[in-house]
Protein backbone atom coordinates (compact mmCIF):
# COMPACT_ATOMS: atom_id res chain seq x y z
CA UNK A 1 0.00 0.00 0.00
CA UNK A 2 1.86 3.12 -1.19
CA UNK A 3 1.75 6.14 1.47
CA UNK A 4 -0.15 9.20 1.33
CA UNK A 5 2.19 11.75 -0.68
CA UNK A 6 -0.36 15.14 0.05
CA UNK A 7 1.03 18.07 1.34
CA UNK A 8 4.23 16.33 3.19
CA UNK A 9 2.97 13.72 4.81
CA UNK A 10 5.97 12.04 4.88
CA UNK A 11 9.55 12.57 6.47
CA UNK A 12 12.46 10.23 6.20
CA UNK A 13 15.90 10.67 7.46
CA UNK A 14 18.42 8.64 5.15
CA UNK A 15 21.96 7.37 6.62
CA UNK A 16 24.87 6.08 4.78
CA UNK A 17 28.15 5.48 6.78
CA UNK A 18 31.12 5.61 4.40
CA UNK A 19 34.50 4.10 4.73
CA UNK A 20 37.22 4.94 2.01
CA UNK A 21 34.54 4.48 -0.49
CA UNK A 22 34.57 7.74 -2.85
CA UNK A 23 33.28 5.36 -5.97
CA UNK A 24 30.82 3.47 -4.28
CA UNK A 25 29.58 6.29 -2.57
CA UNK A 26 29.06 8.01 -5.63
CA UNK A 27 27.41 5.51 -7.32
CA UNK A 28 24.89 4.97 -4.46
CA UNK A 29 23.87 8.56 -4.13
CA UNK A 30 23.68 9.27 -8.26
CA UNK A 31 21.79 6.00 -9.19
CA UNK A 32 19.66 4.82 -6.11
CA UNK A 33 19.43 7.91 -3.13
CA UNK A 34 18.78 11.03 -5.55
CA UNK A 35 16.71 9.47 -7.72
CA UNK A 36 14.39 8.14 -4.88
CA UNK A 37 14.44 11.37 -3.38
CA UNK A 38 13.37 13.01 -6.85
CA UNK A 39 10.36 10.24 -7.38
CA UNK A 40 9.01 11.46 -3.99
CA UNK A 41 8.16 15.37 -4.77
CA UNK A 42 5.87 15.63 -1.45
CA UNK A 43 7.32 14.19 0.59
CA UNK A 44 10.65 15.69 3.30
CA UNK A 45 13.67 14.35 3.29
CA UNK A 46 16.92 14.42 5.44
CA UNK A 47 20.48 13.26 4.44
CA UNK A 48 22.92 11.99 6.93
CA UNK A 49 26.51 10.89 6.09
CA UNK A 50 28.58 9.79 8.72
CA UNK A 51 31.85 9.76 7.53
CA UNK A 52 34.20 6.71 8.77
CA UNK A 53 36.87 7.42 6.46
CA UNK A 54 40.17 8.20 7.34
CA UNK A 55 41.16 12.19 6.54
CA UNK A 56 42.35 11.82 3.36
CA UNK A 57 39.75 9.45 1.85
CA UNK A 58 36.58 11.68 3.06
CA UNK A 59 34.34 11.75 -0.43
CA UNK A 60 32.92 14.85 -1.85
CA UNK A 61 29.67 14.79 -3.39
CA UNK A 62 27.11 17.11 -5.00
CA UNK A 63 23.55 17.37 -3.69
CA UNK A 64 22.88 20.58 -5.70
CA UNK A 65 19.17 20.69 -7.13
CA UNK A 66 17.82 18.54 -4.46
CA UNK A 67 15.72 20.58 -1.61
CA UNK A 68 16.45 18.50 1.25
CA UNK A 69 18.29 18.52 4.76
CA UNK A 70 21.87 17.71 5.31
CA UNK A 71 23.67 16.55 7.72
CA UNK A 72 27.41 15.42 7.39
CA UNK A 73 28.95 13.92 10.58
CA UNK A 74 33.21 13.12 10.64
CA UNK A 75 34.27 11.19 13.75
CA UNK A 76 37.46 11.40 13.19
CA UNK A 77 38.48 7.82 12.37
CA UNK A 78 36.35 4.49 11.83
CA UNK A 79 33.96 4.07 14.71
CA UNK A 80 32.34 1.13 13.26
CA UNK A 81 28.74 0.58 12.18
CA UNK A 82 26.67 0.52 15.71
CA UNK A 83 28.39 3.65 17.15
CA UNK A 84 28.01 5.24 13.70
CA UNK A 85 24.55 4.28 13.54
CA UNK A 86 23.60 5.83 17.02
CA UNK A 87 25.50 8.88 16.03
CA UNK A 88 23.30 9.44 12.88
CA UNK A 89 20.02 8.75 14.89
CA UNK A 90 20.65 11.70 17.22
CA UNK A 91 21.03 14.18 13.78
CA UNK A 92 17.17 12.38 12.41
CA UNK A 93 14.78 15.07 11.90
CA UNK A 94 11.84 12.66 10.75
CA UNK A 95 10.01 10.07 12.74
CA UNK A 96 11.32 7.43 9.65
CA UNK A 97 14.75 6.45 8.85
CA UNK A 98 16.23 4.31 6.15
CA UNK A 99 19.58 3.05 6.18
CA UNK A 100 21.25 2.21 2.71
CA UNK A 101 24.50 0.51 2.54
CA UNK A 102 27.14 2.54 0.72
CA UNK A 103 29.52 -0.16 -0.48
CA UNK A 104 26.70 -2.38 -2.31
CA UNK A 105 23.02 -2.09 -3.50
CA UNK A 106 21.34 -1.14 -6.23
CA UNK A 107 17.44 0.48 -6.61
CA UNK A 108 15.32 -1.02 -9.30
CA UNK A 109 12.05 1.03 -8.86
CA UNK A 110 11.90 4.30 -6.46
CA UNK A 111 8.72 2.97 -4.74
CA UNK A 112 11.09 0.49 -2.78
CA UNK A 113 10.86 2.98 0.09
CA UNK A 114 7.30 3.20 0.00
CA UNK A 115 7.20 -0.87 0.95
CA UNK A 116 9.81 -0.15 3.78
CA UNK A 117 8.34 2.57 5.35
CA UNK A 118 4.07 1.83 4.79
CA UNK A 119 4.36 -0.95 7.33
CA UNK A 120 5.65 1.35 9.71
CA UNK A 121 3.10 3.95 9.20
CA UNK A 122 0.37 0.97 9.53
CA UNK A 123 1.42 -0.45 12.87
CA UNK A 124 2.72 1.35 15.97
CA UNK A 125 4.58 -1.89 16.70
CA UNK A 126 6.39 -2.26 14.16
CA UNK A 127 9.52 -0.86 14.37
CA UNK A 128 11.84 -2.35 11.81
CA UNK A 129 11.16 -3.43 7.74
CA UNK A 130 13.55 -4.98 5.35
CA UNK A 131 14.67 -8.69 4.55
CA UNK A 132 13.71 -10.65 7.47
CA UNK A 133 16.95 -13.95 7.89
CA UNK A 134 16.97 -16.27 10.64
CA UNK A 135 19.50 -15.63 12.63
CA UNK A 136 21.52 -17.75 16.18
CA UNK A 137 19.58 -18.80 18.98
CA UNK A 138 19.57 -15.51 21.22
CA UNK A 139 21.08 -16.99 24.10
CA UNK A 140 23.87 -16.62 22.19
CA UNK A 141 23.67 -12.93 22.23
CA UNK A 142 22.54 -12.51 25.71
CA UNK A 143 18.83 -12.21 24.95
CA UNK A 144 16.06 -14.61 26.26
CA UNK A 145 15.60 -18.00 24.71
CA UNK A 146 11.88 -17.57 23.88
CA UNK A 147 12.39 -14.96 21.21
CA UNK A 148 11.66 -15.94 17.45
CA UNK A 149 14.68 -16.49 16.04
CA UNK A 150 15.31 -14.04 12.90
CA UNK A 151 16.64 -10.67 12.17
CA UNK A 152 16.00 -7.66 9.53
CA UNK A 153 19.26 -8.26 7.67
CA UNK A 154 21.37 -5.20 7.22
CA UNK A 155 22.36 -4.09 4.16
CA UNK A 156 18.85 -1.38 3.57
CA UNK A 157 16.28 -1.21 5.87
CA UNK A 158 13.21 1.05 7.47
CA UNK A 159 12.94 1.58 11.02
CA UNK A 160 10.63 3.93 13.49
CA UNK A 161 13.40 6.33 14.37
CA UNK A 162 11.99 6.60 18.08
CA UNK A 163 12.30 2.83 18.79
CA UNK A 164 15.87 3.50 17.70
CA UNK A 165 16.57 6.17 19.76
CA UNK A 166 15.10 4.28 22.82
CA UNK A 167 17.04 1.48 21.97
CA UNK A 168 20.21 2.38 20.62
CA UNK A 169 22.76 0.27 19.03
CA UNK A 170 25.00 -1.91 21.59
CA UNK A 171 28.66 -0.66 21.64
CA UNK A 172 30.08 -3.73 22.84
CA UNK A 173 33.27 -5.06 21.26
CA UNK A 174 31.75 -8.26 20.18
CA UNK A 175 28.71 -6.65 18.57
CA UNK A 176 29.05 -3.44 17.20
CA UNK A 177 30.16 -4.02 13.90
CA UNK A 178 29.79 -7.92 12.78
CA UNK A 179 26.57 -9.07 14.07
CA UNK A 180 25.35 -5.49 14.76
CA UNK A 181 22.00 -6.23 12.79
CA UNK A 182 21.10 -9.77 14.84
CA UNK A 183 21.98 -7.96 18.23
CA UNK A 184 19.29 -4.85 17.44
CA UNK A 185 16.93 -6.82 16.14
CA UNK A 186 17.04 -8.85 19.58
CA UNK A 187 16.71 -5.58 20.96
CA UNK A 188 13.51 -4.47 19.23
CA UNK A 189 11.82 -8.05 20.01
CA UNK A 190 12.63 -7.85 23.38
CA UNK A 191 11.11 -4.32 23.69
CA UNK A 192 7.89 -5.95 22.23
CA UNK A 193 8.05 -4.51 18.70
CA UNK A 194 7.81 -6.30 15.60
CA UNK A 195 9.96 -6.96 12.65
CA UNK A 196 8.38 -6.68 9.67
CA UNK A 197 9.72 -8.79 6.13
CA UNK A 198 9.15 -6.86 3.01
CA UNK A 199 8.88 -8.93 0.21
CA UNK A 200 9.49 -6.31 -2.96
CA UNK A 201 13.50 -5.71 -1.24
CA UNK A 202 15.95 -8.42 -0.78
CA UNK A 203 18.99 -7.80 1.15
CA UNK A 204 21.70 -10.59 1.43
CA UNK A 205 25.29 -11.14 3.47
CA UNK A 206 27.79 -11.75 1.06
CA UNK A 207 25.87 -13.18 -1.67
CA UNK A 208 24.94 -12.49 -5.13
CA UNK A 209 21.21 -12.50 -6.31
CA UNK A 210 20.05 -14.06 -9.36
CA UNK A 211 17.61 -12.08 -11.60
CA UNK A 212 17.35 -8.95 -8.93
CA UNK A 213 15.62 -7.17 -11.05
CA UNK A 214 12.61 -9.01 -9.72
CA UNK A 215 13.11 -6.62 -6.58
CA UNK A 216 12.04 -3.24 -6.32
CA UNK A 217 15.99 -2.74 -4.29
CA UNK A 218 18.55 -5.41 -3.61
CA UNK A 219 21.63 -5.45 -1.69
CA UNK A 220 23.65 -8.27 -2.39
CA UNK A 221 27.63 -8.76 -3.28
CA UNK A 222 27.08 -8.50 -6.99
CA UNK A 223 29.60 -5.03 -7.47
CA UNK A 224 32.63 -6.59 -5.66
Amino acid sequence: MPLPSNENSVGVSIILIPHNNQERLTTRLTRDVLPTIAAHPDWKFQLIVVDNSDPDKRPAYDLDGYDILHCRLEPGSNIMYGPAMNMALRSCAYPFVVYICSNHGHMYDPSWIDDLLSPLADNPKAAMTGTAYPSCPPGDMGFPQHLPHYHIQGGVFAARTTAMLDHPYTDHERWKHWGSDVYQSFLLLQAGFELIDVPSVRSVWRQCVEAPERWKFVHDYSEG
